[in-house]
């Protein structure tokens, strides 16, 4: 016996006859989608530094974490951490 039991149900709202662009205060740039770039280049195009690991969505980007230190009270990323020197020592 089955756990699972579909039940139909009725269309909750009107629906719409016509559909059309989205409305709001904002221009119209905003709701046209970018295309996606898959195949990029270089920064500078010429045989340069390429983008670094972690540095987009498709090479793995990962956000730095922020840390608190807890004499100084200063805000330091976790790359930065090994090189923090407190200003209050």
């Amino acid at each position: 016996m089955s756990r699972i039991e579909r039940i139909a149900t009725k269309q909750g709202h009107p629906i719409p006859q016509t559909a059309g662009p989205a409305k709001g205060p904002f221009p119209a740039e905003l709701y046209r989608s970018l295309p996606v770039v898959e195949h990029y280049e270089g920064i500078s195009g010429n045989g340069g530094a390429e983008i670094p690991p972690e540095g987009t969505a498709q090479n793995g980007f990962r956000a730095h974490k922020w840390f608190k230190c807890r004499l100084c009270e200063d805000v330091v990323r976790e790359p930065d951490l090994p090189t923090h020197i407190c200003s209050e020592e």
